[in-house]
């Protein structure tokens, strides 16, 4: 058999059991692999690791990718490599021991909205339309990623549970969700809805079901119209939702649920005051040390203008 028929053949069915959005980014990237293996005149299922160590190199020093976005690239190729060892079609699995550059979990670049500027986000959706609101309102206070807002029916939120109406949808990974929906989100839903008792809840002009594209204009329009400067999507809403609510007072158990995260540490990376610099324990360790109950950093800021720095050298 032809050897490129072959990596189509296995190609294909590591792909088949994914569907929607992952079998999209995961058919993208590892067809971007693909290329570049023929571009280098490699047989995919005959290179080795150090083959792979290249093309993580080239991702992120010739093409400048970041850490983040070189270990999405990844991850169908090394389940495409794990897919071909478990079903005996490869002697070993070039990707498994391939060294990637660490991705800190710590510290991200991600600044989501604060508060204010998510209510001047939700007072802009109310004010342009009922569908907008609705999308305002999913977005930025149920964290739902904008696929999922795209697929909510009306019959979707019809059921009560102790009292509450729940917000049931297939979320990432084709995992079922189930959500309470709190009497602002409700309305919101409502009055989108208009009366009507099945169908898409959000549309377009034309009555067909909005795509994410369209979630991704109403976004960046509301923004505008919120005057947020920040280039706002979908994906820094939900980013924003999870700050947000861990800086409330909700346990990251809570925010993990709300998130539908699988691992704490996921909810984390998302929590932007990790990195505070106002409540960073290096300002209550110099209180400590220096005796000063009443150590402000507003103060400790003015002092530090104060000093007289030495004239450099011309």
């Amino acid at each position: 058999m032809d050897t490129s028929i072959e990596t189509r053949r296995v190609r294909d069915a590591y792909l088949l059991p994914y569907s929607n959005n992952t079998l999209l980014t995961y058919t993208y990237q590892l067809d971007r692999w693909l290329a570049w293996c023929a571009g280098e005149s490699l047989e995919p299922l005959q290179v080795t690791r150090t083959d792979v160590e290249t093309y993580i190199r080239h991702l992120h020093e010739e093409l400048s990718q970041k850490i983040s976005t070189v270990h999405t690239a990844l991850v169908p190729v090394r389940g495409f490599y794990r897919f071909a060892f478990n079903e005996d079609l490869i002697a070993r699995d070039p990707a498994a021991m391939a060294r990637r550059p660490r991705l800190s979990r710590g510290v991200t670049d991600t600044l989501g909205l604060d508060r204010q500027q998510m209510r001047a986000f939700l007072r802009a959706g109310s004010e342009r339309s009922a569908r907008d609101c609705a999308i305002a309102h999913l977005l930025a206070c149920m964290a739902l990623r904008s696929s999922e807002a795209c697929s909510i029916r009306i019959e979707d939120y019809q059921q009560t549970v102790r009292g509450h109406r729940i917000l049931q949808f297939t979320g990432k990974g084709c995992v079922p969700a189930r959500m309470p929906l709190p009497v602002p989100v409700l309305r919101a839903l409502d009055s989108a809805a208009d009366g009507r008792a099945q169908g898409q809840l959000l549309r377009g002009r034309d009555g067909q079901p909005l795509c994410r594209r369209g979630v991704y204009r109403v976004v960046g329009y509301l923004a505008r119209q919120a005057s947020i400067s920040t280039r706002v999507t979908p994906h820094l809403l939900r980013h924003s939702s999870i700050t947000n609510a861990l800086e409330s007072g909700a346990s990251l158990r809570k925010v993990q649920d709300l998130a539908r995260h699988s691992d704490p540490r996921t909810t984390m990376h998302y929590d932007r005051n990790r990195t505070s610099l106002d409540d960073h324990a290096v300002h209550s360790l110099v209180a400590f040390l220096s005796g000063e109950a009443g150590y402000r950093v507003d103060a400790a800021l003015d002092e530090v203008a104060d000093i007289d720095r030495p004239e450099l050298p011309r």
